[in-house]
């Protein structure tokens, strides 16, 4: 595992215990708003991408009834964890593997849905993985993604990096991933052998009035900054850049939230 994809791993291991609790809803809401837009057939056979804590596939499970099949894949051992206990508490027959989207652990032609949910950014190749992503599903298979987009949260993003260099110098980034377009995504889409029947880009600002509680959360959705670092000085970084945002404006610091999100088939 490259340098990259090991920080997007620990990063997320270490804020996996938090997910649920402070982005759950938001993830969940996300993909049942989608869900009912998809062609299913009886008893599918459902792959989770960047599963998480499972949220998507259980909003998938509960939303299609019966699956014969149900597998979430995360390049994160500590959410795959997570999700594998929710499972067992839940009674759901769900399996979860650690796996990269840029080679799936599965055979081809096995799923008849591929969900990815705010992972696709994270991806290296994103083309790769489509192309992986396509492989796994049957020919006129479905996916649905949601992704962050161009310019998604820079300004968090841009307080994080001064911090991060006040505390380790010029060289310190946020290895923020590079965020895509909405015609980049289509590009993308066609060229792994997908015909995008729904694609959006969705963008607003929004006031944060509670810097703190937004860093947590932040921090705990793009966790891949924080990884090897000790948890006092994660803290003490987490405390500077809510206080920088705080200092815009004491009333309420305006923030950039952008999307994609999309529904393609995949063609035969």
């Amino acid at each position: 595992m490259d340098a990259v994809k090991w920080r997007v791993a620990e990063g997320y291991s270490r804020s996996a215990p938090l997910y649920d609790a402070l982005a759950g809803e938001m993830y969940a809401g996300g993909i049942r708003r989608l869900l009912p837009l998809l062609r299913v057939p009886p008893l599918p056979a459902v792959l989770d991408i960047g599963t998480g804590t499972g949220i998507s596939l259980f909003e998938a499970m509960r939303a299609f009834g019966p699956c014969r099949l149900a597998a979430g894949v995360d390049i994160s051992p500590g959410m795959v964890a997570v999700a594998a206990q929710k499972a067992r508490r839940l009674g759901l027959p769900a399996t979860f593997t650690v796996g990269d989207a840029e080679a799936l652990p599965f055979p081809p032609g096995v799923f008849d849905v591929a969900i990815a949910n705010s992972c696709y950014h994270w991806f290296n190749d994103k083309v790769r993985a489509l192309s992986e992503v396509r492989r796994v599903l049957r020919p006129g298979g479905e996916l649905v993604l949601i992704a962050a987009a161009v310019p998604c949260f820079i300004e968090w993003f841009a307080a994080l990096e001064a911090v991060l260099m006040r505390f380790f110098g010029p060289g310190a980034r946020t290895g923020m991933p590079v965020l895509p377009t909405r015609e980049e995504l289509a590009r993308n889409l066609n060229g792994a052998g997908f015909v995008p029947r729904h694609l959006n880009y969705q963008r607003q600002q929004i006031v944060i009035t509670n810097p703190q509680l937004f860093t947590r959360i932040l921090a705990t959705v793009a966790p891949q900054w924080s990884a090897g670092l000790p948890p006092g000085t994660q803290a003490a970084v987490e405390h500077q850049v809510a206080n920088r945002l705080q200092s815009v404006s004491p009333q309420g610091t305006p923030v950039t939230w952008a999307a994609l999100e999309a529904i393609a088939t995949r063609v035969l």
